[in-house]
């Protein structure tokens, strides 16, 4: 399966191959906060998460919201991305400078890869997984939520 980012002025969206939208994520900002609305392709709200920072530097995110099949934690450390559910930790590594290549890792094996192109005016981004699976779904959620200071245009 793979999957691709649409980024815009109002919200990002991961579509499929088909070009069908599978998440569509909307920012509002507020004093030293920016809440995130994750919604799947029919609108349903799926998970509102909050960005602390100042002066653009995130300090803290916290998950106010999840209408998802599973709970699940969100941490960061370093360039390290995870996403704990239950018993599987889903993981990747962001980068410092340059375009984002990375793989998705769960319990130390390889699920999906990320891609990110030069395209003007915004960067190109591609998730591909190598099988098809309910633990794609939740490597997209740690995509959004870890990724949001990236793409964000507020």
């Amino acid at each position: 399966m793979e999957y691709k980012i649409v980024f815009s002025k109002n919200s990002t969206d991961i579509v499929d191959s088909s070009g069908s939208i599978i998440f569509k994520t909307v920012c509002k900002t507020y004093f030293f906060k920016r809440k995130y609305f994750v919604y799947d392709s029919t609108d349903n709200l799926l998970l509102v998460f909050q960005k602390t920072d100042f002066l653009l530097i995130f300090l803290k995110t916290k998950i106010l919201l999840n209408n998802l099949d599973h709970s699940f934690e969100y941490k960061k450390s370093g360039l390290s991305y995870f996403l704990i559910m239950n018993d599987i930790t889903i993981t990747f590594r962001g980068m410092l400078v340059g375009y984002l290549r990375t793989q998705f890792i769960a319990d130390n094996k390889i699920i999906g890869y990320i891609n990110e192109e030069y395209e003007f005016p915004n960067n190109k981004m591609n998730i591909t997984f190598i099988n098809e699976d309910r633990l794609n779904q939740y490597c997209l959620i740690l995509f959004i939520i870890a990724t949001v200071n990236y793409w964000d245009s507020h």
